[in-house]
């Protein structure tokens, strides 16, 4: 067993369907080295106690083994821990793996294996960190950027900022914030379409409301009048599959 290594499952890897793949993935991971102490989550209330312990016991990559949910839901606190981040995506898809250039099951792995560590900016949304995006669904709130004007969409219009994603830059300092306005019917089908309305970039702002507002940060709804925007650079290491001109922007 190395003790630089930790493994955090998430509590759906319990299921026994997945009792293979895991037995699998443990046998590539001694065989190569990197195998260690695991935690699994069976609720993710405890999971920054059982992650500050995974790294208070020796561990320097904490490998986050389930799917995009299971970075997304512990993102919050991993950013304040100091560790280096890794991820081995066990579902058919995954956007994260995607933009990391994480392949999907085993072969992930290797990515582990090779230890290509980057330095990511995250978001801070409130007083959540986030990875990857926060979002204001149908809002009538009022975006503030960096206290140089406020922008508010129209009726049925949406707020979406974006750190890491498709097109996002997470390694430049700054968040991408949209304001996107309801589409309209076209008259071949039924489905309205988001029209980009805005897009700009911003290291600080804050949303505000005279109504309390749901955001989906991360994938995790939080409510309130107001929060605080700002990027956080070079705030999370995570090993990725990128480098040289294909590493992240």
């Amino acid at each position: 067993m190395n003790p630089a290594y930790a493994y955090l499952y998430d509590e759906f890897l319990n299921d026994r369907r997945y009792e293979r793949e895991i037995s699998r993935l443990e046998a590539e991971l001694a065989q190569r080295g990197i195998n260690g102490r695991v935690a699994r989550t069976a609720l993710f209330r405890h999971a920054k106690d059982q992650a500050q312990d995974l790294v208070r016991g020796g561990a320097k990559n904490l490998v986050l083994v389930g799917d995009d949910r299971t970075v997304e839901k512990l993102m919050w606190f991993l950013p304040e821990l100091d560790v280096t981040i890794g991820f081995v995506p066990l579902t058919k898809t995954s956007k994260i793996a995607n933009w990391l250039g994480i392949p999907i099951g085993l072969a992930s792995v290797d990515t582990i294996g090779a230890r290509f560590v980057e330095t990511l900016d995250v978001g801070r949304f409130g007083d959540r960190y986030f990875l990857t995006e926060a979002i204001l669904p149908a809002t009538d709130a009022t975006l503030d950027v960096e206290g140089r004007f406020r922008i508010q969409p129209a009726a049925g219009g949406s707020i979406r900022i974006q750190n890491l994603s498709s097109t996002g830059n997470c390694k430049d300092g700054k968040l991408e914030a949209s304001v996107i306005v309801e589409g309209q019917k076209s008259r071949w089908s039924m489905n309205k379409k988001p029209i980009p309305e805005t897009r700009l970039l911003l290291t600080h702002g804050s949303i505000s409301s005279t109504q309390p507002v749901d955001a989906i940060v991360d994938g995790q709804v939080l409510n309130g009048f107001s929060f605080k925007i700002e990027a956080v650079p070079a705030k999370l290491r995570f090993i990725t599959g990128r480098r040289g001109k294909e590493g992240l922007r």
